[in-house]
């Protein structure tokens, strides 16, 4: 058996034991720019970085208009981030999709787990095609105060600085709101990454999922939108 065979049979003893590891890490780190495709990153800067507390950190009077949005298609199944920044006109598209243990380097154990991610230059129009959209999927109206995401659910999250104004907002499937979105067409148009899109659909009770969740084995969480942002 060549070493390459028997570090994948090594690998897959080990895997679960190290993915539940890196699930386990404790949360609450601010994010501050860094690699969230990176899943040490983001298991620690997960709610800061959905909740864009960096990009209201620094929104002002002047600065350049900043939006980001996040997919949640069931957490351990596939997440999208895009980052757009109006200065540079600059899309930054993360997605990462279950973990694939084939995917395994020597160099990287924490590759199954990251992201892909891919930089795309918008001309203006596509800009301004996508601020577009934003605007008519109802991204800079009240927020939905109250509504809850958990983990195990589909939903689109936005955290924006917007002529000097943060806002942040979401929609959840199932609701209207959700299938009336008019910047996913052309969000995933400009996306580089590849990536199908996980569809949204009705969730059954899983009791194994359940089970695994109790034991901290899986990401569960539960996020709440608030009048100006996450709830704390």
């Amino acid at each position: 058996m060549g070493v390459l065979a028997r570090f994948g049979r090594f690998w897959r003893r080990v895997a679960v034991p190290l993915s539940v590891a890196v699930l386990s890490i404790p949360a609450g780190c601010a994010y501050r720019g860094g690699d969230i495709g990176n899943p040490v990153a983001r298991k620690l800067e997960w709610r800061s970085y959905i909740g864009g507390d960096d990009i209201r950190a620094t929104c002002a009077a002047g600065t350049p208009d900043r939006y980001r949005l996040v997919y949640n298609g069931v957490y351990e199944r596939q997440l999208r981030m895009y980052d757009l920044d109006s200065a540079r006109h600059l899309l930054i598209a993360r997605v990462r999709g279950p973990a694939d243990v084939d995917q395994v380097s020597l160099g990287d154990l924490l590759k199954p787990w990251r992201a892909k991610a891919a930089r795309v230059q918008l001309d203006p129009a596509q800009y301004r095609t996508l601020v577009a959209a934003f605007t008519t999927s109802g991204m800079f109206g009240p927020p939905p105060v109250g509504l809850d995401l958990p983990s195990r659910s589909f939903f689109w999250t936005a955290a924006y600085c917007r002529h000097g104004h943060f806002g942040f907002t979401a929609w959840k499937y199932p609701s209207a709101a959700f299938t009336a979105l008019t910047f996913v067409k052309p969000l995933l148009a400009l996306d580089p990454t590849g990536v199908p899109l996980a569809r949204a659909h009705v969730l059954r009770y899983d009791s194994q999922w359940e089970m695994e969740a109790a034991k901290g084995n899986v990401v569960s969480f539960l996020l709440t939108v608030g009048q100006h942002g996450l709830v704390q």
